[in-house]
């Protein structure tokens, strides 16, 4: 028995490619389309792409910023509160040293 034939045609609705029985004429399969640009000028689409990520890593950029404000903030209230605990605990003399216990 011979393989049914097939054609590819471009549907004019979403254009992507069908693959088409010749001897029935039903869709066998459907391929979806390629993102195609829609205005054809590829230089301003990059200058329009390069635009966004400048403003998307600008704005990543203030967010670790901020995040690095309050980690410092969070930083120097853990040293102080350590700190505090050591003076009331009143052991303000140097750790053993491993060499000492010998």
């Amino acid at each position: 028995m011979a393989q049914p034939r097939t054609v590819y045609v471009t549907c004019p609705m979403c254009k992507g490619m069908l693959e088409v029985n010749v001897e029935n004429g039903k869709v066998v399969r459907h391929f979806e389309a390629r993102d195609k640009t829609q205005s054809g000028d590829a230089l301003a689409e990059a200058v329009q792409a390069a635009k966004r990520s400048a403003a998307l890593t600008e704005e990543k950029f203030k967010a670790a910023q901020e995040k690095e404000k309050h980690k410092l903030k969070r930083l120097e209230e853990t040293f102080r509160e350590k700190k505090k605990e050591v003076e009331d605990s009143g052991d303000t003399g140097r750790p053993m040293r491993p060499i000492d216990l010998d």
